[in-house]
């Protein structure tokens, strides 16, 4: 194997068993085994710092060395039997798609890498994703104020377990990671609290802000809605299989399909769904003009 891997790199190999059977049909198995050996590894969803660098290592491995490996292979390849005068025009076809696929990989590499830092800072808490979690003063209301990075669900938690008076979760963010609004929306619904934002709630914060048993909006705050990237190979589906989980909770809990179906329609783009859409749809039960008071 490992002589097979060399011989590829420097070129030695035919131009037709390079790009058909190291190329395209390793490029085909590796996006279809990828995703899979990463559920069943459990880095999926990549709810730890660990394993999310782990899952980085996976994708930087799939989007980075094998694409360089392959690209360089095929470019000598061609460039070998060019020199030898075989099939000149093919070697040179050959290395033209070779420069191409670069290129291509290239721009993936980089939508890959700003999602990636994006990703990076969520799972490090920089930035804006650092979080702060406080009991306010009522004592009967949590505040999460900032990314919903890797711990906050955990830091509710135990602030919860502290203060089991509490009735209310305010959220304030702009999102974060999906696994961390899921996960404190679980533990919202489990002890039955209402939810409330004053200022914004959007992206992952939405997931959260979803389990509560009374939706409180602020006038005047946003709920920003947009699609997470699909990175799962030869899927048209601008809805990535995760997120149509999510969706369902969401017409589940009662949201009609015009709303989600605009949701979907979006993308990636945030909406900002007007306050007469947010109560319509039910996201929002009721909307509040003054900071509310706990009675």
């Amino acid at each position: 194997m490992i002589f097979y891997i060399v011989r590829h790199w420097r070129g030695e190999l035919r131009p037709g068993v390079t790009w058909w059977i190291n190329c395209v049909a390793l490029t085909v198995l590796l996006w279809w085994t990828i995703p899979r050996v990463a559920l069943a590894a459990g880095l999926l969803p990549p709810n730890t710092t660990e394993r999310f660098f782990m899952l980085l290592a996976l994708q930087l491995f799939q989007i980075g060395l094998v694409p360089l490996w392959q690209m360089v292979g095929l470019w000598r390849s061609g460039d070998r039997v060019a020199r030898e005068n075989i099939r000149w025009l093919a070697a040179r076809t050959t290395q033209v798609i070779a420069f191409l696929f670069t290129i291509l990989i290239a721009m993936r590499g980089l939508i890959f890498g700003a999602d990636q830092v994006i990703s990076s800072r969520v799972a490090l808490g920089l930035g804006p994703y650092h979080y702060n979690v406080t009991l306010l003063p009522n004592g009967r209301e949590i505040e999460v104020d900032g990314g919903l990075g890797f711990g906050v669900s955990d830091a509710v938690q135990t602030l919860l377990d502290a203060n089991p008076q509490v009735r209310r979760i305010r959220l304030e963010s702009g999102g974060g990671a999906l696994w961390e609004g899921v996960k404190l929306r679980e533990i919202i619904m489990a002890r039955n609290l209402d939810t409330y934002s004053a200022r914004e709630c959007s992206s992952a914060c939405v997931s959260a802000y979803a389990g509560g048993r009374f939706r409180y909006l602020q006038r005047g705050a946003r709920v920003g809605l947009h699609l997470p990237r699909n990175w799962e190979a030869f899927s048209l589906n601008p809805v990535s299989t995760p997120y149509r989980a999510e969706l369902q909770f969401l017409r589940n809990r009662g949201l009609p399909d015009w709303f989600l179906n605009n949701w979907v329609r979006t993308g990636q783009r945030f909406w900002y769904p007007t306050e007469f859409q947010l109560r319509s749809s039910g996201l929002v039960t009721q909307l509040r003009g003054v900071t509310p008071r706990e009675t």
